[in-house]
């Protein structure tokens, strides 16, 4: 763990401090929610400090924390928010920050939390006893705020960018609704069962040592895990024709659809097209259109359907999908060119959701080279 700044790497000017000389502390007993059945409608956000942020609304009007901008902390995984908004919280494990003193950007510090790799093990509480106690560089308080406010910038694109891509996905989603329901479909057009359309294949893993078969591998071999609603044109692993020969294993054509039969977490029912000639594992169907189903249609039906498909699944804690459940699933089938005019509507969608994506990777590794340049003093601001 890095929690010490040897001194030959301190840029003129920039001081070592201690976390705890930079910020105050607050216990979260006064802002934690009662009711914990959230509600959309209702005004204050209850927050967590890891990935999902805001948990719910709930319509509480009492122990509300409000002397924003903070620090949100979680003392179990050391994840950290920036809150410059009322709130309330969830978990008493939570430590809310602020600002020792005027000569402290709370901006800044936490774009320095953020960027230290703090090991966790235990599951125990780490910032009166570890975090806390960390050393990290700080430039006097003019460059503090330059810093924060060059790195906020480019938080507000990518924020926006984010957004641009949720209202995308969500115009997407009503798109499909509109086109896919029953109310408002070709009555001429009628449901066809997947094995009336198209060829269903599973694949296999081979029996055989990894090194033999998958050492020099040239062949696609996909695994449900790489089946996420996009074109799959590579593959993590791939393994040799000698194993394919050997193992007799199925060769699935460019333009098959593949559904994740079953896998952890949210695998199962996932699509993808697959844009190369592979081979696959056993937990994944491939579905080959015959000519009166396009490739893009059938991606965009399944995709469509994904939560009802993982529903059909049978078995214990996890409903694994089947052959025969793939074959059985009923699709709405009009003639190919309705079934294109329907994908080049979703594809333009898709597009704008693509370069949005491409833009907000470009932002978040700028964000990264920049926290990575001013953070560390290797790259100072011009200070006015």
């Amino acid at each position: 763990m890095k929690t010490k700044e040897k001194q030959k790497n301190i840029p003129k000017g920039w001081k070592i401090k201690k976390i705890k000389d930079l910020l105050d502390y607050e216990r979260p007993d006064n802002y934690i929610v009662k009711n914990t059945n959230y509600r959309d409608d209702k005004k204050i956000p209850v927050l967590t400090a890891n990935k999902s942020f805001i948990l719910g609304y709930t319509d509480e009007d009492f122990g509300i924390y409000e002397n924003t901008p903070t620090i949100i902390f979680d003392d179990f995984t050391t994840d950290s928010k920036y809150v410059d908004f009322p709130f309330k919280v969830k978990s008493s494990a939570i430590k809310i920050l602020k600002e020792k003193n005027n000569d402290i950007d709370l901006r800044f510090v936490y774009e320095k939390m953020k960027s230290i790799d703090f090991p966790r093990g235990n599951h125990k509480r780490y910032y009166i006893s570890q975090y806390q106690e960390m050393n990290i560089l700080t430039p006097p308080f003019k460059e503090q705020q330059k810093i924060a406010e060059i790195l906020e910038t480019v938080d507000k694109e990518i924020k926006k960018t984010n957004e641009i891509i949720n209202k995308t996905e969500k115009l997407k989603r009503g798109i499909m609704q509109k086109l896919f329901i029953q109310k408002d479909r070709d009555k001429k057009f009628k449901n066809r069962k997947v094995n009336e359309i198209a060829n269903v294949l599973t694949g296999k893993t081979p029996k055989r040592i990894k090194k033999e078969f998958y050492e020099n591998g040239i062949f696609p071999w996909v695994k449900s895990t790489e089946v996420n609603f996009e074109r799959i044109k590579d593959t993590s692993e791939k393994i040799t024709k000698d194993a394919i020969r050997i193992e007799n294993m199925k060769i699935v054509p460019k333009g098959a659809v593949l559904v994740a039969m079953y896998g952890q977490g949210v695998t199962r029912g996932k699509s993808a097209i697959l844009d190369c000639e592979a081979t696959t594992n056993q937990a994944i169907a491939s579905i080959v259109p015959n000519s009166e189903l396009t490739t893009d249609y059938l991606f965009y039906w399944l995709s469509f359907q994904y939560e009802n498909l993982r529903n059909l699944g049978h078995g214990g804690n996890q409903k694994n999908l089947n052959l025969d459940i793939i074959k059985n699933i009923e699709i709405f089938l009009p003639d190919t060119n309705y079934q294109k005019k329907i994908t080049k509507i979703l594809s333009a969608v898709d597009e704008k959701i693509s370069v949005n994506k491409k833009l907000k990777e470009k932002l978040t590794q700028l964000k990264k080279g920049l926290s990575q340049d001013l953070l560390s003093g290797e790259v100072r601001v011009l200070i006015t």
